[in-house]
């Protein structure tokens, strides 16, 4: 079976990724400029966009805006991206195995903005996922408008505008990870066919 897996907020705690950014950014200016740790963070995350924020090019615009050094700034940030292992969920990379070990095809979906997409790959690699999975498919386009054979393949998300144009594609299943900590988890979904779980591990592989 075709199990292809969304990355961000369902494999990965990509809300944390972006705070230990915003945290390093905020950082290594302050040690550097000698400023203080609490009102430049403030500053900071209200100038970061995060649906649409790359960290390179944001540490770079908060390095001419402090007149901080570049080079730094950007070798911390991408610190914390390429060693992000430890923002897989656990209960993910036992799903992963699962469904390795079953002989089961994993495919990774996952949508990005444009201009994004070589941090997203980066992100990936960085969390050892890359190496778990048979295929990547990063794109910028609607998951449900692609040239997929979705009648052949399980899906599994956190977005609800995803979950419900997957499902309109005729899968074999559509399925919602619903962390507690993602924004995503509050809105509701009005379709009993779409399978809910808070963990990887109540999922049963096909």
């Amino acid at each position: 079976m075709n199990y292809y897996v969304d990355f961000d907020n369902t494999l990965y705690e990509t809300a944390k990724l972006t705070s230990l950014e915003m945290e390093t950014i905020t950082r290594t200016i302050c040690e550097e400029k000698n400023l203080q740790f609490d009102k430049i963070f403030e500053e900071i995350k209200e100038n970061f966009d995060s649906p649409k924020g790359n960290f390179i090019i944001f540490a770079k615009e908060m390095a001419r805006k402090y007149e901080a050094n570049e080079e730094n700034i950007l070798k911390k940030v991408n610190e914390v991206i390429n060693n992000s292992s430890n923002l897989v969920f656990e209960d993910a990379r036992r799903f992963l195995k699962r469904l390795r070990e079953n002989g089961n095809k994993i495919i990774i979906l996952t949508y990005i903005v444009k201009g994004n997409q070589n941090q997203q790959m980066q992100k990936l690699i960085g969390s050892g996922i890359a190496k778990d999975v048979d295929e990547i498919f990063i794109t910028t386009e609607l998951k449900y408008d692609l040239d997929l054979e979705y009648s052949k393949g399980i899906f599994i998300d956190d977005a609800p505008r995803d979950l419900n144009g997957l499902y309109e594609k005729n899968p074999v299943k559509v399925i919602r990870i619903r962390k507690p900590n993602n924004k995503r988890s509050k809105i509701d979904i009005d379709n009993p066919n779409i399978e809910e779980f808070v963990s990887f591990d109540d999922i049963e592989i096909l």
